[in-house]
């Protein structure tokens, strides 16, 4: 076959390209996120860089077949509608993305949650391959989960089921999230509360942590390795916390595995044995242990399950 697709992962922080031959990814790009100036900003910048890696790769009309579309929200895919956001590409809502293909490219088109389109990209293709009850948990500016279960993806009446796991309440009575519920795992550990949480602590003047220019996983967890005993403590509690968040899509969704997912994982050496350890002590699951496990697409998940899903109109 010489068709070929792209891939959109719309994140909070970055959006990701993919021009995907078949079942092979032949090139990306990644470029920075608009999501605070909304949808409507970000799409002229993205039609340029899908025409950008088209004219690359030498790709004409003929053979450009579909884009598959990754959103941080709610997502019908039924009817390709955004149904909710959640303090990112809010003016969404009031939107069509498949009328901006249509109206650019006239080829298929398929949308669905970002996280769930990262959990098919890790069950076809990555860390899930080996079985059909599998949970997915992305680690980044968010935290998104999605589940698959006896080789279904999970979806619901609404459209929302298995992707919510971010606001999974690990702290009931805790910090209030940008969702309305409170102490939700993403509002304490992930990307856009990691910075938050740190600079209110009461010794982060102490901390080398006041004296970098970016507060995000990767400067905490090298903070970390230098003896910063704040980077130390917040890492920890991520840690905990991750696990915490786990144990309870465990409890929910009874997979054979678990893929993490997301930008900590270039720590997967030393982060997975721990989460495994504290998940194996909490979960109860009287047949046997959870596989817990890296993700080996990473930043590409999403590119491989958009594709998938519009290809295969699962």
């Amino acid at each position: 076959m010489n068709d070929f697709f792209v891939g959109i992962d719309l994140g909070g922080t970055r959006v990701k390209l993919g021009l995907m031959k078949e079942d092979a990814l032949i090139d990306k790009k990644i470029i920075p996120a608009l999501a605070q100036q909304g949808l409507a900003a970000s799409l002229p910048v993205i039609k340029n860089d899908i025409e950008s890696l088209l004219q690359a790769n030498n790709i004409g009309k003929k053979r450009f077949k579909g884009i598959g579309f990754g959103f941080p929200g709610l997502v019908d895919p039924q009817s390709n509608k955004i149904l909710s956001t959640n303090a990112k590409y809010d003016d969404a809502l009031n939107m069509r993305v498949d009328d901006w293909v249509k109206e650019n490219w006239n080829v298929d088109f398929f949308m669905d949650n970002d996280a769930r389109l990262a959990a098919v990209g890790e069950w076809k293709f990555g860390a899930g391959k080996s079985t059909n009850d599998l949970v997915v948990m992305t680690i980044g500016t968010g935290i998104g989960t999605s589940v698959i279960t006896e080789g279904k993806l999970l979806r619901g009446k609404h459209f929302q089921a298995g992707c919510l796991g971010g606001h999974i309440s690990v702290v009931y009575n805790g910090r209030m999230c940008n969702c309305g519920n409170r102490g939700c795992v993403e509002t304490y550990a992930s990307t856009w509360a990691l910075k938050e949480r740190i600079e209110q602590h009461k010794n982060f003047d102490k901390s080398s942590l006041s004296n970098v220019p970016v507060i995000d996983f990767e400067t905490l967890f090298t903070e970390a390795d230098n003896n910063d005993a704040l980077a130390i403590e917040f890492k920890n509690d991520c840690i905990e916390l991750w696990s915490a968040a786990v144990v309870n899509l465990i409890h929910a969704y009874d997979p054979e595995v678990v893929v993490i997912g997301g930008g900590v994982m270039q720590r997967h050496e030393e982060l997975i044995p721990l989460i495994k350890s504290k998940v194996h002590q909490h979960a109860w699951t009287p047949w046997g242990k959870v596989d817990i496990r890296a993700s080996t697409l990473l930043a590409d998940a999403g590119l491989y399950g958009a594709v998938y899903c519009l290809q295969h109109k699962i």
